[in-house]
C-alpha cells in the first residue's frame, strides 16, 4: 500500500465555533491517537484529504508530519472514522489511528467485482452480498481493495470468501462461508437482471381456496 504524507497542525481551541472557522479556513479537524499515545487534536488540508480519499477510499495508510514545539515528528496512521456533512458530502471530522509498522494490524478492505459473469449473459442477476472483508496484515501489507472475479460464475452460483486468493502477507479474518457475490435467476416472463420469483402450483391455489369457502360455510 502507499504511504501518504500529510502536513497537520495542533488544533488549540476546541469549540463548534472555532471548528467552523477551520473548516471555512481550508482545514479539518481531527484526532491522533494510538494505543501507546495520548490522544492528539489536529487539523489537516480539507482539499488534499478528499482528493486522496476519492483517489483511494479510506483505507489508506498515512504518515502524518505533526508541526509542533518547534519541530516536526512523524506519525504512521491509518484512517479510523471519517465524517461528512450528510448532504454536502464534504469532511467534518477525521480520526487518525498510530500503527506500528512491524505489527499486524486487524481492518476492513473493499471488495470489488470484476468481470462479466456468463450467467448475467443470460440474463441472470449479480449479487454483491459483502462489499467488504475483514483482515489482518502488516500496515504496509494493507490492499488497496481485493478483486473477486466472477466470470465463471453461472445462474444459480454463488462465491464465497474461501473462493478468494489473496497475497500470502495478508489474512482474511472473515467466516470462510460468508457469500460474496451470487447470481439469481431471471423472473419468469420478466426481463434480464430481474430475480425468480418462487411459483405457486396451481394445486395449492385451488386447495387454498377451497379451505377458504369451508371455513366461510
Amino acid at each position: 500500500m502507499e504511504t501518504v504524507l500529510i502536513q497537520a497542525q495542533m488544533r488549540g481551541e476546541q469549540t463548534k465555533g472555532s471548528n467552523d472557522r477551520t473548516r471555512k479556513s481550508g482545514f479539518v479537524p481531527g484526532v491522533l491517537y494510538g494505543k501507546e499515545m495520548e490522544s492528539i487534536s489536529i487539523v489537516v488540508p480539507a482539499k488534499e484529504m478528499e482528493r486522496l480519499i476519492a483517489k483511494k477510499g479510506e483505507n489508506v495508510l498515512f504518515k502524518i508530519s505533526l508541526q509542533k514545539d518547534g519541530g516536526s515528528q512523524d506519525y504512521d496512521v491509518i484512517l479510523k472514522e471519517v465524517q461528512k456533512h450528510p448532504y454536502k458530502g464534504t469532511l467534518v471530522h477525521l480520526d487518525f489511528y498510530q500503527v506500528s509498522m512491524s505489527e499486524k494490524i486487524s481492518t476492513v478492505v473493499a471488495v470489488n467485482l470484476v468481470g462479466d459473469s456468463v450467467g448475467a449473459a443470460k440474463g441472470g442477476l449479480v449479487q454483491q452480498k459483502l462489499r467488504e472483508v475483514n483482515i489482518l496484515c502488516f500496515p504496509g501489507d494493507i490492499p488497496d481493495a481485493i478483486e473477486v472475479d466472477i466470470t465463471k460464475l453461472k445462474i444459480g452460483g454463488s462465491i464465497t470468501v474461501a473462493d478468494i486468493t489473496v497475497s500470502d502477507k495478508v489474512e482474511i479474518t472473515e467466516e470462510p462461508n460468508t457469500v460474496i457475490a451470487n447470481i439469481a435467476a431471471p423472473r419468469v416472463g420478466g426481463g434480464a437482471g430481474e430475480a425468480d420469483e418462487p411459483e405457486v402450483a396451481e394445486e395449492e391455489v385451488s386447495a387454498t381456496a377451497e379451505e377458504t369457502s369451508e371455513e366461510k360455510d
